[in-house]
């Protein structure tokens, strides 16, 4: 039997870097944190965490995006919050973390 798809909003495979997170246990400030797909209702990316994030934490962040043909000729950013809904495990220390919006994104090009 197929398994049931409970997404309410479409995903795009979109890596953007994650320029600011906060409310996730990251294990090193330093490394380069991508998304690996984002849609209108949330986010999923791959962290290096020092101890399991909580579902329901909150969390804000800011996403960096490269300027592009189409949309802008500088470089913008995407601001917001949201709250962990799923937590997957993968190779350690990494962790796969969805982030449902808890409110309107903010734009700024």
């Amino acid at each position: 039997m197929p398994k049931q798809e409970r997404r309410t909003h479409r995903r795009t495979r979109l890596r953007l870097r994650i320029s600011r997170i906060e409310g996730l246990p990251i294990q090193d400030a330093a490394v380069d944190l991508w998304t690996r797909d984002v849609s209108p209702g949330g986010m999923y990316l791959q962290v290096p965490v020092v101890k399991p994030a909580a579902i329901g934490a909150r969390v804000a962040f800011e996403l960096s995006i490269p300027p592009g043909d189409g949309y802008s000729l500088s470089a913008g950013r995407i601001m917001g919050s949201g709250k962990v809904i799923r937590i997957e495990p993968s190779a350690e220390p990494m962790a796969g973390i969805a982030v449902g919006f808890t409110s309107p994104l903010a734009l700024d090009f």
